[in-house]
C-alpha cells in the first residue's frame, strides 16, 4: 500500500507494533481548554474537528466520524498500521488452521475500564451482537462471520461461511464490549478497553477523555484531550491563532497559508482516504426531490448525463479545499482501483443530448441534499449541472440532519463521501453498491437503492479469493460495472491540511484516523 502526504513517515505505534485508539481530529475552539503556547503538551491537549456522532454506542453507525471519535475508547482484536495492514491489539496472535477458521490469542491484563478483566466470552459477544442487532450499520464487517465462540477464557475461535481474504483487516472495526452490555448501558456510559476513558460528552459540542491509567499498553503523553465537535474551518483557524487550541485538521486552503506562516508551528498535509460523491437515488419510481412525476435517475442516460456535466477539474481549482479529481469510486491507494478505466471528460452539450435521449429535453430541477461540511463543492457542482439543464436546489444540512434525512429516506440527490479504511476496495463494493440484504448486512449503506446481480456475484466471489492478483481483478470488474451505471457519482478527493504546535510528534495515516494516544512528547 503506497502513502501519501509529505514523504514522512507514517509509523504511529509503540515498540509492540500495536496501534493506539484513534480520533479524527482538528483544532481546539473552547474556552474551557486553557491551553498555551510552549514545548511542552498542555495539561488538556485540545483538538477541534469538523465531525460529530450520532450515539456513543459502537457500530450503529458505519462512519468514520464514529469510529474515529470511539475507537479512543474501545479497541478491537487487531489494527491497521498507517498502510492498512493488520496488526495485533486485543489479540496478540492468531492463526489459521484451515480456509474457514481463525483462532485468536488474547493478551493477558487487559482490563475494561470499570475493572472487569477481557475474556475470551467478551470478544464473543462483540462479534455476536454485530451478527445479530440489524440495528448496527457496523454488522458489514461481521457479515462473512457464521459463528464465533469461546474455546477458553482467553482463545478466541471464529468461523466464516466461506473463506474471507480481508477478514483480518474487517476484525478492525468490530470494537470489543463487556459481555452482556446493552444498548442503553453503552449509549449512556462507554466502558471499553481503550488507552482513554470518556470524562464528558455534550452532544454536537465536545467530547473529553482522561488517560487509562491501567492501559495495558504504552501509557499515552497526554493526560485529558478535548475534542470540540462540529467546528468549522475558521472556527479551528480562529481558535489555533488565538492559543486556545494545540492541534488543528483543515480542509481550507487558507487556512493552511495562515498557519505555515506561524512560528512554532508544524504542519503535514495528506491525501483523503475517502471519495467525494453525488448520490442518485436509482430506486423508486418517483422520488421526492423532483419536481416531475417520475424519477429522472431510473434511466442510467441520466445518471451518465451528470457525471459528464461535471468538469472535476475545474471543480478542484474553484474549491477552497485543496483536491484532485475522483474518477473511480475509490482512490488510487486502495486495492481493487483499475488503472486502466478512462477518466470522465467533461462534456456538458453531450450531458444536454443525453437528457433529451431520455425524454428530459428541458431538463429538470432536483434538490441536492449536501453535509454542511461540502456546501461549496455542491454550490459549483450545482452551478456545472446547471449549464446541462438541470436545475439544482442545494440544501444544506448538519451531520445529525443528513443522515435522518438519506435514512429517512427524504433525499434523491445527495454530496457526501465513502472511504476504504480497510485499504480493500471491498469496503465500498458490499457496503455501498451491493444489493442491500438485512439476512447478510451486505448494502447496509446503499442509500441509492442501486441493484446488480453481476456486481454483486463479482462482490462475493471476491471475499473468498486469498490469490492477490485474480482477487485484483475480480475488484476492478465490479467498479467497473459502478462506473458504468453510477448510482455513485466521483467528484474529488480532498487532501487535509494539519498543524500543530512544535512540541509533539504525529504524522498522518493513510486511513484518515488521528490516534489521541499517537500525539507524543517530541524527543
Amino acid at each position: 500500500m503506497r502513502t501519501h502526504g509529505d514523504g514522512a513517515s507514517r509509523s504511529s505505534y509503540t515498540a509492540a507494533g500495536v496501534r493506539r485508539a484513534p480520533i479524527l481530529a482538528v483544532l481546539s475552539a473552547a474556552a474551557l481548554c486553557g491551553c498555551r503556547g510552549g514545548s511542552e503538551p498542555p495539561a488538556v491537549f485540545t483538538i477541534s474537528t469538523p465531525y460529530a456522532i450520532g450515539t456513543l454506542e459502537p457500530g450503529v453507525w458505519n462512519r468514520q466520524s464514529d469510529f474515529a471519535l470511539l475507537s479512543n475508547l474501545y479497541e478491537p482484536l487487531l489494527v491497521n498500521d498507517a498502510d492498512l495492514s493488520p496488526l495485533p491489539c486485543l489479540a496478540e496472535r492468531w492463526r489459521n488452521p484451515d480456509a474457514l477458521t481463525w483462532v485468536f490469542d488474547l493478551r493477558e491484563g487487559v482490563r475494561f475500564h470499570d475493572g472487569r478483566p477481557l475474556t475470551a466470552e467478551d470478544v464473543v459477544w462483540s462479534v455476536e451482537r454485530l451478527r445479530t442487532d440489524p440495528r448496527l450499520e457496523a454488522s458489514v464487517y461481521a457479515a462473512s462471520i457464521r459463528s464465533a465462540r469461546a474455546l477458553d477464557v482467553r482463545t478466541v475461535e471464529i468461523r466464516t461461511e466461506a473463506p474471507s481474504a480481508i477478514l483480518l483487516n474487517k476484525l478492525r472495526f468490530v470494537m470489543v464490549v463487556p459481555k452482556g452490555a446493552s444498548p442503553a448501558e453503552l449509549a449512556e456510559r462507554p466502558v471499553g478497553t481503550g488507552p482513554y476513558r470518556l470524562e464528558a460528552y455534550r452532544p454536537g459540542a465536545e467530547m473529553r477523555f482522561v488517560r487509562n491509567e491501567d492501559y495495558w499498553g504504552r501509557r499515552p503523553d497526554l493526560p485529558v484531550v478535548s475534542i470540540l465537535l462540529n467546528r468549522s474551518a475558521k472556527e479551528a483557524l480562529d481558535d489555533f491563532v488565538s492559543k486556545r487550541s494545540d492541534f488543528v485538521q483543515s480542509d481550507s486552503r487558507e487556512s493552511e497559508a495562515v498557519l505555515r506562516d506561524l512560528a512554532g508551528v508544524e504542519t503535514r498535509r495528506h491525501s483523503s482516504v475517502a471519495v467525494k460523491f453525488l448520490t442518485l437515488d436509482v430506486a423508486r419510481a418517483k422520488t421526492p426531490g423532483v419536481d416531475a412525476a417520475r424519477n429522472p435517475f431510473v434511466d442510467v442516460r441520466v445518471r451518465r448525463a451528470v457525471s459528464m456535466a461535471v468538469d472535476r477539474a475545474e471543480l478542484v481549482r474553484r474549491l477552497e479545499v485543496p483536491a484532485v479529481p475522483a474518477h473511480q469510486v475509490v482512490t488510487p491507494f486502495i486495492f481493487g482501483f483499475d488503472p486502466a478505466l478512462p477518466p470522465t471528460r467533461p462534456d456538458p452539450e453531450g450531458a444536454r443530448r443525453l437528457l433529451a435521449e431520455a425524454g428530459w429535453p428541458n431538463g429538470f430541477a432536483v434538490t441536492l441534499h449536501a453535509r454542511a461540511l461540502f456546501a461549496e463543492a455542491a454550490s459549483v457542482v450545482a452551478e456545472m449541472l446547471g449549464r446541462a439543464g438541470i436545475r439544482v436546489a442545494v440544501r444544506t444540512l448538519t451531520e445529525r440532519e443528513y443522515f435522518e434525512a438519506i435514512e429517512g429516506g427524504r433525499a434523491t440527490m445527495t454530496l457526501t463521501r465513502f472511504g476504504c479504511p480497510t485499504g480493500d476496495a471491498s469496503n465500498m463494493l458490499e457496503n455501498a453498491l451491493h444489493t442491500r440484504q438485512e439476512a447478510s448486512h451486505l448494502g447496509k449503506n446503499n442509500y441509492p437503492g442501486y441493484s446488480d446481480a453481476e456486481l454483486d456475484r463479482l462482490v462475493e466471489e471476491a471475499d473468498r479469493i486469498p490469490e492477490m492478483s485474480r482477487r485484483r481483478l475480480v475488484l476492478s470488474k465490479a467498479i467497473g460495472i459502478a462506473m458504468r451505471d453510477l448510482p455513485w457519482v466521483p467528484l474529488y478527493v480532498d487532501e487535509t491540511f494539519y498543524a500543530f504546535r512544535s512540541g509533539i510528534s504525529w504524522q498522518p495515516r493513510n486511513d484518515d484516523f488521528l490516534i489521541a494516544a499517537d500525539i507524543r512528547r517530541a524527543p
